[in-house]
């Protein structure tokens, strides 16, 4: 799945080349995991961005998102994505990831409804199992 706009966006100054970023929504067993690449920053505004995503009723996603950067969607951007794709669980990406590009997962996860999706945090270099 797309996670920018395959003929860019020139309101937000994404022009090809930098158009070719991908997503996945990978069936395990009874769970569809998304796992959204690195998205433009307003993915979510998208609707042509997020109907193919939300058609595969993932359960889970993986969200790449940045409390500051313009880079990905901010926490506010990422539960908005959560959201709109239906999920009943997301967890952040990219923190611990960066030296200089760090974040607070506990922040993001803040920004969660509290009827929304479940924010998971898994400890960086650690696993979780999700339920089926």
């Amino acid at each position: 799945v797309w996670a920018k706009p395959p003929q860019g966006a020139p309101g937000d100054d994404i022009k090809p080349p930098d158009v070719q970023h991908l997503g996945f929504v990978i069936e395990i067993g009874t769970v569809r995991v998304y796992v959204s690449g690195d998205p433009i920053n307003t993915f979510s505004k998208y609707d042509e961005l997020i109907r193919p995503i939300a058609d595969l009723q993932p359960d889970i996603g993986f969200l790449t998102n940045h409390p500051n950067e313009g880079e990905f969607p901010f926490f506010d951007g990422s539960v908005d994505m959560a959201l709109k794709l239906g999920l009943s669980a997301a967890v952040p990406t990219h923190y611990q990831c960066f030296v200089t590009r760090n974040y607070d997962p506990h922040e993001w996860a803040a920004h969660f409804p509290k009827d929304g999706p479940e924010a998971i945090i898994i400890p960086y270099n650690e696993a979780i199992v999700y339920p089926a």
